[in-house]
């Protein structure tokens, strides 16, 4: 993977077919990018012509081989399409404040990126206290401020042809997130001095888009000052294999 001349979420899959994609993702999607732009260029645009404009169907010049890209099968593909693609992909999202060895609750996360980033900030509202903050004179939800980041990082910067399955595991004194990861260092990250590289840009891209992330590196120190202000802790980054 280290020796790729190109990002893996830009594998074309000539055989998979539009209609195999999800229509109601689609109009999620235009209504999500009108709500932060108005008149977004998307809304006018057919299925086809959008997944072009956001770089997720792809034409390589040498070969001449065209189609949806694994990045486009992520984010609009059925269950079925997805695990086709990527059998071993999975997002687990886990409780341990009572039993330590196995779980209190859990949900197995296996569907499209969009459906994926509601599942797990549902399991976090689910399960960790809220705790508001006024930000000048702005009412803010920190915990939410927080893992938008976490969450969006683990959709956004994973390395999808890693069977490593991402985690997102709350326990009673911390919470842990951990992806497989095409690592472009080794050791803990300082969030003041750290250069961000996007692990999938077209997947990056298009959650801004969206209006689910901010510009690159925006998540490590978003994550950095609210996790003071929420927990009294300072936030780790550890950058290797494995992304925690």
């Amino acid at each position: 993977m280290r020796k790729q001349s190109t990002y893996s979420e830009n594998i074309i899959y000539p055989a998979t077919d539009i209609s195999e994609l999800r229509e109601d993702i689609f109009e999620r999607v235009k209504k999500l990018a009108s709500s932060r732009v108005a008149n977004h260029p998307w809304n006018n645009m057919s299925n086809l012509e959008l997944l072009k404009s956001a770089g997720l169907y792809l034409r390589e010049p040498q070969t001449g081989k065209e189609g949806i890209t694994l990045a486009g099968i992520l984010i609009f593909g059925t269950d079925i399409l997805i695990q086709s693609a990527v059998p071993y992909y999975k997002t687990d999202a886990i409780l341990r404040f009572v039993d330590l060895d196995r779980y209190d609750d859990r949900d197995y996360i296996d569907t499209n990126l969009i459906d994926s980033y509601d599942r797990l900030m549902n399991f976090v509202g689910k399960h960790l206290r809220d705790k508001f903050y006024l930000e000048g004179d702005i009412r803010t939800n920190i915990r939410d401020k927080i893992f938008r980041e976490v969450v969006s990082n683990t959709l956004i910067h994973r390395e999808y042809l890693d069977p490593y399955p991402a985690k997102l595991i709350i326990e009673r004194d911390r919470v842990l997130s951990e992806n497989g990861n095409i690592a472009r260092g080794s050791g803990e990250i300082d969030p003041k001095s750290f250069s961000p590289y996007s692990k999938n840009p077209s997947i990056a891209k298009f959650f801004r888009e969206i209006g689910w992330v901010d510009e690159l590196g925006s998540g490590v120190r978003n994550i950095n000052k609210y996790n003071k202000i929420y927990s009294g802790e300072e936030a780790q980054f550890i950058e290797g294999d494995i992304f925690k």
